[in-house]
Order: C-alpha cells, then structure tokens, then sequence
C-alpha cells in the first residue's frame, strides 16, 4: 500500500520547516460564506450536522474559496450530548438550548452510556467523506467541547453571561461537580478517540468558558480532568489542541496538561503567550476576528504581516488562526486576504 503524505499542518507541528506556517480558521464553514447560508435554507442545523453528506458537503465550502491548509468538520460541541439524546434545540440570536438542564451527578451519569459509534456514528461517516475529498496536503481536523464548557451550556440550559448555575454548583458542591464534569470527560475522550479512527489528523478541545473558572477549581479539580483527557489521547498518538479564551490566569498550571498545542485568543500577543506556555508545544493564533469584520481588505494584510512576522521570532511551531471564531458577517475577501497573506 502507498504511504499516505503527512499533511503540511501536522509537518509544521512536528518541527518540520516548511517555509511558511500552515493557516486555517475556526468556524471557517460558516455563516459569512453565502454558499452556506445557501444551503442553511434548506435544513435545520442539526440536519445539517447530522446527515453526513450534508455535513461533509459544508465542512468542504471553504476550499471553494479561500486557501486554507485544514478543514475543520461541521459540527458543534454539542453535538455529543445530542446525539446521546438530550433535547437540545438551536434557537436562532439565542443559541443552544438545553431543555431539561442537567443539575446532579444523577443527571450527568447518562454520559456512562455514550458509545460514539452508535450516537454519533454520522459523525464518523462524515469525516470519512471529506477524507476522500480533500488532497494529501491538507489536514482533517476533527474536535468537541471540552466539559467546563459543555458542562456549561448543559448546566445553564442556555448562555447566560452570569454562569449562575454551574458557578452556585461549583461553590456549594465542588467535589460533586467535578466528579459531574469526569463523567463528561470520559464521554468527551472516547468521542475524541472515534474521530482520529475515522480519519481526523488532530482533535482540538474547545473551552470557550473556562474565564468563568476561578483559579482555586482549576487547580483544585479541573486540572486533573484535563490531564487525564490529553494524556490518553498523547498515549494513543493523537495530537491535540486545547483551545481557551482569556485564560492567562490559568496558563501558569498549562505546563501540566500534555497536549500538542495551544489555541490561544487575541488579549495578549504571541510573543505573551510564547513566554506564559511550556515549550516544546506548539501555539496556534491568534488574529482578532474582528480585524476581518470591521477592517479593510489592506488592513487585514497589514494585520496579518505583522502577525507572520511576529510567528517568526519563536522557536516553537505556529499554526496560524483566529483568536477565537470567523464572525458572521465577515467579508469573504477579507477572510481570503488574512488566509492569502498567512500563506505567504
């Protein structure tokens, strides 16, 4: 059998000099690029992220336009829970809404049953489709929710800028709560480990929330559940990516977390977070989406120079990406110019 190309991203990781750094962006199968919203017409969000074809039809939009060296699956960090059968729904300028939050450890034990081949086996088939179809270069990348965040949204019920309810639990039952989020955690792992099978290259784990966390539970409890998450992965070759944001509080206890590479967000250059995070990782940012919101197709590659050049003063591997998601509303050129730019 031929050996497969290694992807140019997972070259980059490696240490591999390859002459420019790999680039791609979060959410880049999304709402600013009007084929989506072509086919948004058409179906629910979860038909889109459950019929496979579907789902592997629009994790392929961004090649069509821009020149990125990954795909990201479409998909959502919830889509474990709701492919365990928690009814959760999509509501629009709301978000995810979970309607029975889950509020015990008795209500968090459903996550004892997960098997993602068979809830979220359209997952599987959907990276297996877009692995047929994109060239040897470009990577697959594959991801969930980490559990602080999931644990979040199921928690809340839906966003919630206070995080009353899981914070209350937090304080009043810490142990419990952590022993709630393992639970999610051990689901969130074998998700993770079905994904690499069916063809992912790297996973990366979003905790979009993990600001709301104080310092004391992290170290406390948290920390031990995210080093369990990404040592098994590491034990089993799998690289992965932790993405935060606005977590420089933190960074300090990152050094005991094995995984590849951090994702980190736009509130403190590269050069900050090159000097906050262990080495021997690579780091992956850290543009402000909101450059290619607002900014002019110049600005964006003004941006987006200084940031190469900025990439080029560490001596560790650098992805090149957002600080956190690609905006709804964002000029398609812009995106273009950031990823163009990037590439050069």
């Amino acid at each position: 059998m031929k050996p497969t190309a290694k992807p140019l991203l997972i070259k980059q990781t490696e240490g591999e000099s390859l002459g420019r750094f790999p680039v791609w962006m979060m959410r880049q199968a999304g709402r600013y690029l009007p084929s989506y919203r072509a086919i948004r017409e058409k179906y629910s969000f979860w038909e889109m992220a459950t019929q496979p074809e579907v789902a592997a039809q629009v994790s392929l939009l961004p090649m069509a336009e821009i020149p990125v060296d990954a795909i990201i699956f479409f998909s959502d960090i919830l889509t474990l829970p709701y492919g365990l059968g928690l009814p959760i729904t999509m509501k629009e300028s709301v978000g995810p809404v979970t309607e029975t939050p889950l509020r015990t450890l008795e209500d968090f034990k459903v996550f004892k049953n997960f098997q993602p081949e068979t809830h979220t086996s359209f997952v599987g088939q959907a990276l297996n489709l877009i692995k047929e179809k994109i060239p040897q270069e470009m990577a697959l990348l594959g991801f969930a929710g980490a559990p602080w965040t999931v644990g979040a949204y199921l928690i809340e019920g839906k966003a919630n800028r206070n995080f009353e309810a899981i914070k209350a639990w937090m304080y009043r039952e810490p142990q419990v709560l952590a022993q709630s989020l393992d639970l999610l955690a051990e689901a969130t792992l074998q998700y993770l480990e079905w994904q690499y099978r069916c063809g992912a290259h790297m996973v990366q784990l979003f905790d979009t929330w993990i600001a709301q966390m104080p310092k004391a539970f992290f170290d406390q409890y948290y920390l031990k559940i995210l080093v369990k998450i990404f040592s098994k992965l590491k034990a089993k070759g799998i690289p992965a990516i932790y993405f935060t944001k606005n977590s420089a509080h933190l960074a300090p206890s990152f050094s005991e977390i094995p995984a590849s590479g951090f994702s980190v967000d736009e509130i403190l250059t590269l050069s900050d977070w090159d000097k906050l995070l262990p080495q021997g990782r690579f780091l992956q940012g850290n543009l402000d989406p909101i450059i290619l919101l607002k900014g002019t197709e110049g600005e964006v590659r003004l941006k987006t120079r200084l940031l190469v050049q900025e990439a080029r003063t560490l001596s560790r591997p650098v992805i090149l990406n957002l600080g956190h998601g690609i905006l709804p509303g964002t000029p398609v050129e812009n995106a273009r110019a950031f990823v163009e730019e990037a590439r050069s």
